[in-house]
C-alpha cells in the first residue's frame, strides 16, 4: 500500500516545487494536495488529484483531515499564528498516527535574536517532543521570494533589497522542493531526526545584480528600501499576526544590514547530501529564469 503524503501549501512557491519533484517519482507514495481555497480543490479534483480542504485556522478539523495520512510536509504561514497552528496540527497528527513530519524551517543557529526564528525553533522542539518521527529543512534566503516580483525584473530593470548590500546565503525553490520531496519519499527510515541546511552561495545584492545583468543582457540596478520606509509599509498591515511576523523580519533585515546575523553568511549545501547533486547557483538560476520568459 502506498504511503499517503500530505503537502501543506501545495499551490505556493515551495509547496508546488515539492509536488513537482514528487510527481517525477511517485514510487511507494500517493500525493495528497492541500489547499484552503475551495475553487483550487475543485480544480484539482477535476484533474483527478487526491486533495483535501485544509484551513490552518480551523484546527478542530485537523484530526478528521489527517486520518489515513502517513507523512506530512509542514509549511507554516507568515504570521505569529504559525505557533498555534503548528502545535495543534502536530497534536492531531500524533492522535491519528501520522508517522513522519517534514518541517520547513529557517536557517537558524538556535541562538538568533529574531522572534520568527525562535518560533520555528519552538515548533521543532515540540515536534521532537511529540514522538513523531521528523526531519527539518532549513533554507537560507529563498531566491524567488526576493527576485521574482510583480512587476518582474524584465519590466522594472531593478531588484529590491531590504538588507542593504550585506552578504547573504541563497537557495532556490527548486532545490528546496527536491530536497523536501526526497526526504518525504525516502521516509523516516533514512531521514528521521535529521536537519538539512540549504545555503548554496554567499552573495551581496550588488553581486546578484551583476550576475542577473550578465544573463539578462541589460543592466539591472539595486533599489535599497531603508528602515524608515519598511516601518511605514509594515505599520499599514492590519492583521496582528502578520504584522508581528513582518516586525520580526525587520529585525532580521537590520541585523543582516549591519553584518550581525551570522547564519546569513554560512555556506552549507545539503542538496548534495540528500539529492546527490550540487545546489543551484545564482548564475544557473538566472539562466533558467530569463530563458523561461
Amino acid at each position: 500500500m502506498p504511503k499517503k503524503v500530505l503537502i501543506i501549501g501545495a499551490s505556493g512557491r515551495v509547496g508546488s516545487e515539492v509536488i513537482q519533484s514528487l510527481e517525477k517519482n511517485k514510487e511507494g507514495i500517493e500525493i495528497v494536495y492541500s489547499t484552503s481555497n475551495p475553487k483550487t480543490k475543485e480544480k484539482w479534483e477535476e484533474e483527478k488529484k487526491s486533495t483535501i480542504l485544509l484551513d490552518l485556522n480551523k484546527p478542530e478539523l485537523f484530526e478528521s483531515l489527517l486520518k489515513g495520512i502517513h507523512r506530512v510536509f509542514l509549511l507554516t504561514g507568515y504570521s505569529s499564528e504559525m505557533l498555534y497552528q503548528a502545535k495543534l496540527l502536530i497534536d492531531a497528527a500524533k492522535k491519528v498516527g501520522v508517522e513522519f513530519i517534514v518541517h520547513l524551517g529557517v536557517y537558524t543557529s538556535r541562538n538568533d535574536f529574531v522572534p520568527h526564528f525562535s518560533w520555528h525553533d519552538l515548533i521543532e522542539c515540540y515536534l521532537k517532543a511529540s514522538g513523531i518521527k521528523y526531519a527539518n529543512i532549513h533554507p537560507n534566503v529563498i531566491t524567488e521570494s526576493v527576485l521574482v516580483t510583480k512587476p518582474p525584473i524584465q519590466e522594472t530593470h531593478y531588484i529590491t533589497t531590504l538588507c542593504g548590500d550585506a552578504k547573504q546565503g541563497w537557495v532556490c525553490t527548486k532545490d528546496i522542493g527536491e530536497v523536501s520531496a526526497t526526504v518525504l519519499r525516502e521516509g523516516p527510515e533514512k531521514h528521521a531526526g535529521k536537519d538539512y541546511y540549504l545555503s548554496i552561495e554567499i552573495l551581496k545584492m550588488s553581486e546578484v545584480a551583476k550576475i542577473l545583468s550578465e544573463i539578462a543582457g541589460f543592466e539591472i540596478k539595486v533599489n535599497d528600501v531603508n528602515k524608515e520606509s519598511q516601518e511605514k509599509m509594515f505599520s499599514m498591515i492590519s492583521s496582528p499576526g502578520t504584522r508581528n511576523y513582518m516586525e520580526s523580519a525587520q529585525i532580521t533585515m537590520d541585523l543582516t544590514r549591519n553584518g550581525k546575523f551570522k547564519p546569513q553568511n554560512e555556506l552549507k549545501d545539503d542538496v548534495l547530501t540528500v539529492v546527490g547533486r550540487p545546489g543551484t547557483k545564482m548564475k544557473e538560476w538566472a539562466k533558467e529564469y530569463f530563458w523561461k520568459k
